[in-house]
């Protein structure tokens, strides 16, 4: 009987212990594929609306850049890096950076805009992003900015900023420049004088209720201006010498060539924040000039180091 007994508590602790692994290891299975179901995307950006400065970019192999708004890659003592354009391919990620690269990248997203120094006399071009906010295209145009030192002019109209008081609280906080691109992006010579005004203010309004700062500039949409119109706007409107045409090619290959193969010293781009190419355009585009020996400034920083701007004037370049 003891015998018996002491069988029967065996088969059953067997039984015990054969339950307790078959469900555990249905469990661990769905762990890890949920660990491999983070990183799905390929060649493409991750974490892109979790807040500023934070998208980061998965090579083929699913590897996930360490720098956010970088391609895997740290630039070094100012040279070429950052996205190749969509035509050409993905860029294969370089892993983790380490020592004195990443803490040098760290601390170029950290600077602060005072005491910036725009040298008269070397180049400068002023990057113009219309049509915005539009955060994950605009942080990722941020972050390559940061790692390069650059600053740039985000033309927004003011019935997105509520969406996106974050991104232009960022902008403001780096330095960059914010203009007036109306409030419904209205085509101001088809307005009134009264609605001239109520589109221009309204953008005004709402962008300074997000970062505490009102626009200077104007950028009238779709290029659309008269001397009667601008009459209304009481600020300079700032027109372009380089449309890349971004917004109609949606190719990032040709935005880029738009711009390297014709820049010179005081051109004003036009390009577009809304799209996913624009964005990936910029990345190559700005280490490129930066290598090139051009400063990115903001309109205001190149129009005060060229003469400056006035209010009812129309500027399209500051060639010196």
């Amino acid at each position: 009987m003891r015998r018996l007994i002491q069988w029967s508590f065996g088969l059953m602790a067997g039984l015990l212990v054969t339950f307790a692994a078959s469900s555990a290891f249905p469990a661990m299975a769905e762990e890890a594929g949920a660990d491999q179901g983070q990183t799905e995307v390929r060649s493409g950006w991750i974490d892109e609306n979790l807040g500023p400065g934070v998208a980061r970019w998965v090579d083929e192999n699913g590897n996930i850049s360490d720098q956010p708004g970088t391609q895997g890659q740290t630039p070094e003592d100012g040279g070429e890096a950052g996205a190749e354009g969509e035509n050409q391919g993905s860029q294969e990620s370089q892993g983790a950076q380490e020592g004195q690269e990443s803490q040098e990248a760290q601390e170029s997203q950290e600077q602060v805009p005072a005491g910036r120094q725009i040298d008269p006399a070397k180049p400068m071009v002023a990057l113009t992003f219309d049509d915005g906010p539009y955060a994950p295209v605009g942080n990722q145009i941020m972050d390559c900015l940061a790692l390069y030192g650059g600053k740039a002019t985000f033309f927004v109209v003011g019935s997105r900023v509520s969406a996106y008081q974050a991104e232009l609280q960022r902008m403001v906080a780096e330095g960059h420049e914010i203009g007036n691109h109306t409030y419904d992006h209205k085509y101001i010579t088809k307005l009134s004088g009264e609605q001239i005004q109520s589109q221009v203010n309204q953008c005004s309004d709402a962008v300074q209720a997000a970062t505490g700062v009102r626009p200077t500039l104007f950028r009238p949409p779709g290029g659309y201006i008269s001397s009667a119109s601008l009459a209304h706007v009481q600020a300079p409107a700032i027109m372009w010498s380089i449309d890349t045409l971004d917004w109609k090619t949606r190719n990032a290959g040709k935005t880029v060539n738009a711009v390297m193969s014709r820049v010179r010293d005081g051109d004003i781009v036009l390009m577009h924040e809304l799209y996913s190419q624009s964005g990936a355009a910029a990345l190559e585009i700005i280490p490129r000039l930066v290598e090139a020996g051009y400063q990115l400034v903001t309109v205001s920083e190149m129009a005060a180091a060229r003469g400056g701007a006035v209010s009812g004037g129309v500027y399209s370049h500051f060639y010196p």
